[in-house]
Formats: C-alpha cells, structure tokens, sequence
C-alpha cells in the first residue's frame, strides 16, 4: 500500500531489509546522499522489508521508488516472471547500480553421516533433518536453497517420508543455528561471510558440499544461474574447495516510472560517494565483508537487469572521463 503522506510529499521512499542489516544501511547511505545534494534537502523514508521479493515487488507495484534485494540475479527471474515469479513477471524493474557483496548458496552435512555430495544426500536411507530458508512467494533463501537440492536430485518430500524433518526459517542464521546446536543434519544458507559460518566450521565436524557438473549444469540449464568457487581454508579446517550456486551482489532497483534527476542522482553517488559507504566495512578483510570494497562505479554499473537510461547516461559519461584522462 503507498504511503500517501510520503507520495504527497515528494518525499523518496526507499525499501531495505529488516531494519538492521545491510541493505537498509545502503538505504541510510543514499538518502543522505539525496539531502545533501538537493536545494530543498529532499526527505526520504526508508521503509523494512526482507531485502527479497517482496521488495522487488513493492518496486514494481510503485508502492516504493528504490528498493534492494540479494542475490542480484534473481531480479532477472523477476522481471521474466521465471521462478518465484512465475505467473507476476515484473518487466518494469531497471537497476540503479549493483552492491559487490561476495557470497553463495552451501548445503552442510554433520561429518559423521559420511555425506560428502548432494547425490549422497538423496540416496541417505536414513532419516536426515534438514535446515533451511523460507519457501513462500518473496523468500529467496528458501528458493535458493531449494533448487540447489532439486539440482541435486534431493526430494524434501521423501526426506519426510523416510522420517526426516524439514524446518524453514526466515533468516539464514537460524539454519546455522540448527546445525551447530544439534538440531538439524542438513542445512543450506548464505551469508557466508560472517562469523556464524566461522564459529560453525571451527566448532562442528562438518562437510561443506560441492556442486558436481551435472548439478551446475542443471542450475544453469533451468535457471539460467551461474556458480561460484570457493577456494580451500575459506573455512576454518576446510582443506577443499567448493563450488556453490552464486547468491553475490545487493541490487538497487527502481522502476521506468523514476524520474531521470532522481535516477541520475543516486548513479552519481556510486562514482562521487562509494568511499563513504565503502568505510564502514573497510575494517573486516575483504573476504570476509559483506560489502567488497572498493566501491567502483564500472562495477555496480554492471546489472542483471537493464539500467534506468539516466543512470546508465550517468555512468557512461563518468566511463568516458575516465578513460579521457587515462
């Protein structure tokens, strides 16, 4: 439902995460941009959300002007209406930029189930509990999760049937939470980065499964959705690699409706403010922030999704004075 105090105040209405998480920090970073640099100190108000569909389709549906979400490539699911949209394609959704943010979609078994790939997982004749994100409409942990099962020939349904359990969370560390505590023998998440995962690699026997071929090619063939490789010691005691479904990069989407000042505005943050922003992560190590830093325009220009034509005009300028003084 719009805002209709907000609407009538011109004020720009951004949609984030939670409330606490980064993308409502990323929210906070650009509507001080836009107050600092419009005449009449533009208001905003950044609304919460989930930070997943649900603000892609507020979005669309004009209920906001900037939303975010991650993984970034499931905007493209989006706006073809593949996935968690079949059936409410949202072809109005253009990008302001991307947020470089480094992460993947991990199945991790307890050790002594002596798993070590999801084909092994499908075949486990005993009862397996399993862990994972949220399954409605709007929740991409547990799409995410959930196809990187099906790619693996994993059914939820027979896990129940052979005694196992299947429990959905809203948020990715409650699933960690019910490996490393004992409730669960499977889960599957993201947020990689953070400690949780470090905490769950050094204190639990566990084995981070790999994607085999067939299963990346199943998820590229479907989905059109790449993989991405996470190198050996990444976890603590992880001798091996991993190649995982990608689940990088916060978008910021707008829709055709935005008008070209705004759209070209907020581009310009991404060129003239990335530092700004980029400074409240530089204390992590780049490997482990979920922001990469640094913010480099040629980057978060690069979009799954076609750019607002002012942002894009905005970017192409920038790329042109770049490459004139170099």
């Amino acid at each position: 439902m719009v805002d209709p105090i907000s609407k009538a105040a011109g004020r720009l209405r951004f949609q984030g995460d939670w409330g606490g998480a980064n993308l409502h920090r990323a929210a906070g970073w650009l509507s001080q941009w836009v107050w600092d640099r419009t005449p009449e100190h533009r208001f905003s108000v950044v609304y919460t959300g989930r930070g997943m569909g649900d603000n892609l389709v507020a979005a669309a549906r004009g209920e906001v002007d900037i939303a975010f979400a991650t993984p970034a490539c499931f905007a493209r699911l989006a706006r073809e209406g593949r996935g968690p949209f079949e059936g409410r394609a949202l072809p109005n959704l253009r990008a302001i930029a991307s947020f470089a943010h480094r992460d993947a979609m991990i199945p991790v078994v307890r050790a002594e189930l002596g798993i070590t790939s999801l084909a092994e997982v499908a075949a486990y004749e005993g009862p397996v509990r399993v862990s994972l994100g949220v399954n409605d409409p709007d929740g991409f942990m547990g799409f995410g999760a959930d196809i990187v099962l099906e790619a693996g020939g994993v059914d939820l349904d027979e896990i129940v049937r052979r005694g196992g359990t299947v429990v959905r969370h809203e948020q990715p560390f409650d699933a960690i939470a019910d490996l490393s505590e004992g409730r669960a023998d499977l889960m599957v998440s993201e947020a990689i980065m953070t400690p949780d995962w470090q905490a769950l690699a050094r204190e639990q026997a566990v084995r981070f499964l790999s994607l085999a071929p067939a299963e990346i090619e199943a998820l590229r063939e479907r989905w059109d959705l790449g993989t991405i490789e996470i190198p050996a010691n990444y976890f603590p005691d992880a001798d091996y690699p991993v190649t995982a479904l990608d689940y990088s990069d916060w978008i910021c989407v707008t829709t055709d409706a935005l008008d070209d000042e705004t759209a070209a505005l907020l581009a310009r943050a991404f060129i003239e403010d990335g530092e700004y922003f980029a400074r409240g992560y530089r204390h992590l190590p780049l490997d482990y922030s979920p922001l990469r830093y640094p913010i480099d325009f040629r980057v978060a220009s690069q979009t799954p999704i076609p750019l607002h034509p002012a942002a894009a005009a905005v970017y192409e300028a920038a790329a042109n004075d770049t490459a004139t003084h170099h």
